[in-house]
């Protein structure tokens, strides 16, 4: 999945991936302006078990889909729980 983030100082996009693709430095990479005070290590780690949880998720939704067609995962509903589990509003 190619996950979406912006920056809370500057406003601007980017993908998430592009946080950790060069060694994460806790940085935005748009505005330079730091993403995570005094919380590099602890934030670098939560940026690739996110990235690494939805490409998890991707995956297990596409077997559950290739051996159960007929079940119905509610996707609004994970949505807002994802959304929750992620502070968005």
């Amino acid at each position: 999945m190619d996950i979406g983030a912006w920056c809370g100082h500057c406003g601007e996009s980017f993908r998430l991936a592009e946080l950790v693709d060069d060694g994460f430095t806790g940085r935005c990479p748009r505005c330079g302006r730091d993403l995570a005070p005094d919380y590099g290590p602890v934030a670098s780690a939560a940026v690739h078990d996110v990235i690494r949880a939805s490409a998890a998720l991707a995956g297990a939704a596409a077997r559950l889909h290739n051996v159960a067609p007929r079940l119905h995962v509610d996707a609004r509903k994970l949505n807002a729980d994802l959304a929750d589990a992620l502070g968005a509003d």
